[in-house]
């Protein structure tokens, strides 16, 4: 090689080189940006399932050995680190790097230097995956490992054919046994390497038909499963994932067999036609004369990037972004975020959860008796009808110990490691008095090193006293915890629950203010003017907007005064419920054929409590 050929080598790798630096500072920047890591390891046991473990803390204890539990507990350790966005975008970018690389040997490996920006597709496919937020850190290290040991086999200098089946059937073992849902991949690269690349034609046939008898050997051997369940390991099927989803998974994980295939099929016919001459046409010429270009770089440069993030954008899913972002802002307690993002939400894309989210959210803000009716409304959203972790988070605060600790039980059920629910149920056990049940959770949480501080603080306290006296929030859930008589009473019916709680501490504002929410809700006036008189346990210097909506809406309709308790209706909320008033005059006070079309007509009122009384369609179960 010449200077000048060495020159222009070394000039065509730095470009090359430059080139993919751009691609992955902009590939971080997509997912530490808009998929935001945090969001899928706080969802969590909510909007998400999948494996998360700690340093220090036994794996898999329970679970016999299965193939592919290598990679599924490094997934689970290096998923750990998604609490930092900046960690978990960096980790997705050194993976879809390492399948950047890989991608380039195999295509060197084969001979199709060629078709060199077939690397790129990897990352992108895998940035498309994340933009759906499902959890594919699994499959991109499941992928790499076959993809090493496909390159490994490709690469090995042995020429006998019957020593080359040999380690082909214990590297097949190998990748089978650490990164199962890659096996076929493995497979298929080294068959049709086998079958275009100048190998024995039997050789590749053997390592394809010997292909199903691995799964059964190693399931005699090491493995103690169904044989259905030893073959469905091997299919990258997601159960949970929508087809959007399920295409891009199953298009990562074909790309490298369909991509390998076309490779070696390209080189077959470019061997039988080397001899044939160049093309000498314009279109050829004006190949050529882009090839030359000095601007070729940055327009292919530019093109990459270009598609590269289009190709991201079209398919993220911003519905379950803004479902986890709401999730996410809950979960941190920032309330006001929470009821932004979730005015952003259109009507038909609400959920029970999000109810559920913006209720508490608006309870924590002072404004569920005055913006309630503001946002979708169904009576199910105040408590969820499935225990998850924001149940348990509920129940707590209104002081429900009891059914607290189950519903953070059944949250930490869905999946193995759940520190959140760790959290509560150290909490709840501190307020039951219980603390060697609670020092058994706050030990679990003191070997995880993003909970460690807070798991050493409430040690320490235990320590010093068992009661925690002098803690505030603990002695605050205590005097609104039911006491023992109180669990043996039968609760029939919601607004029961709420009146308990009330019986148990009548200054508990939330039960208080969840169980006017409640009849609100299901229409339930009568008993909801029944206990206006509340209000003065609380102190409220005014009637909230929604209760003088209610109380104004209640009086119409019976003819029957109200004692407001020495309060006054404001004149704001007067004045609407007349003009309320007058345009529904129209139907002649036909109650049904108002709500029919009140959507229509008085959307003007489409966040007071008569709106969603009479037109609102509210949220389904």
């Amino acid at each position: 090689m010449t200077v000048v050929d060495e020159f222009r080598f070394s000039r065509q790798k730095l470009s090359t080189s430059v080139r993919s630096i751009l691609f992955f500072i902009l590939f971080f920047l997509l997912i530490y940006v808009w998929v935001d890591p945090k969001l899928i390891y706080h969802g969590q046991g909510q909007y998400l399932s999948y494996q998360i473990y700690v340093p220090g803390m036994r794996t898999f204890v329970d679970i016999p050995p299965f193939p592919g539990e290598p990679v599924a507990y490094l997934s689970a350790r290096l998923s750990h680190y998604y609490y930092y966005s900046w960690a978990g975008a960096l980790i997705i970018t050194v993976v879809a790097w390492l399948l950047y690389l890989c991608t380039a040997k195999f295509i060197k490996a084969v001979g199709a230097d060629r078709w060199r920006p077939l690397r790129f597709v990897p990352p992108i496919l895998l940035l498309m995956q994340y933009g759906q937020y499902y959890h594919y850190l699994g499959d991109g290290l499941s992928l790499l490992f076959a993809l090493l040991f496909s390159y490994l086999y490709i690469r090995m200098p042995l020429r006998v054919a019957a020593l080359r089946f040999v380690v082909f059937l214990v590297f097949s073992a190998v990748v089978y046994s650490v990164a199962v849902v890659a096996y076929l991949v493995f497979v298929l690269l080294c068959v049709i390497f086998e079958l275009f690349n100048k190998r024995h034609w039997a050789v590749g046939l053997l390592c394809l038909l010997s292909s199903v008898l691995v799964p059964f050997v190693a399931n005699m051997l090491f493995f103690d499963m169904d044989l259905s369940d030893a073959y469905s390991r091997m299919l990258p099927f997601d159960p949970v994932a929508d087809w959007g989803g399920t295409i891009l998974k199953f298009g990562l994980f074909l790309f490298f067999p369909i991509s390998g295939f076309c490779c070696a099929i390209w080189l077959t016919f470019s061997r039988k036609h080397q001899a044939g001459k160049g093309g000498s046409g314009w279109v050829s010429k004006s190949l050529d004369y882009y090839r030359k270009s000095r601007l070729k770089w940055s327009i292919d440069t530019l093109a990459l990037l270009i598609l590269a993030t289009a190709a991201f954008l079209s398919t993220s899913d911003r519905f379950i972004r803004r479902y986890l972002r709401i999730n996410y802002f809950s979960s941190q307690k920032m309330w006001s975020q929470l009821l932004y993002e979730a005015r952003q939400l259109p009507v038909q894309d609400y959920s029970l959860f999000i109810c559920h989210d913006v209720n508490r959210a608006l309870y924590h803000t002072g404004r569920l008796a005055y913006d309630m009716f503001s946002y979708p409304q169904h009576p199910s959203g105040l408590l969820l009808p499935t225990a998850k972790r924001s149940e348990a988070d509920t129940l707590y605060e209104l002081g429900d110990i009891n059914r607290a600790e189950d519903a953070a039980y059944t949250a930490l059920a869905l999946v193995d490691y759940h520190p959140a629910s760790l959290q509560r149920l150290a909490l709840i056990n501190i307020v039951k008095g219980q603390p060697d049940a609670a020092r058994t959770f706050l030990r679990t949480l003191n070997k995880d090193f993003l909970y460690k501080d807070w798991a050493k603080q409430y040690l320490v306290k235990l320590e010093a006293d068992t009661l925690l006296s002098n803690d505030s929030e603990i002695q605050h859930i205590r005097s609104l915890m039911f006491v023992e008589d109180d669990l043996r009473k039968k609760i029939d019916t919601t607004d029961d629950f709420y009146l308990n709680l009330l019986h148990r501490n009548n200054l508990n504002r939330m039960a208080f203010e969840y169980l006017m929410a409640w009849y609100l809700l299901n229409g339930q006036l009568d008993k909801f003017i029944e206990n206006l008189g509340r209000l003065d346990d609380f102190n409220y210097s005014e009637i909230p907007t929604h209760y003088e909506q209610a109380i104004l809406f209640y009086t119409a309709v019976t003819g029957k005064a109200v004692d407001l308790h020495g309060r006054e209706i404001s004149v704001n909320t007067i004045r609407r419920f007349a003009e309320f008033i007058r345009q529904s005059q129209r139907y002649e006070y036909d109650i049904q054929a108002a709500g029919t079309a009140m959507p229509k007509s008085l959307k003007d009122f489409d966040d007071t409590y008569y709106y969603y009384l009479l037109a609102e369609p509210g949220l389904t179960e």
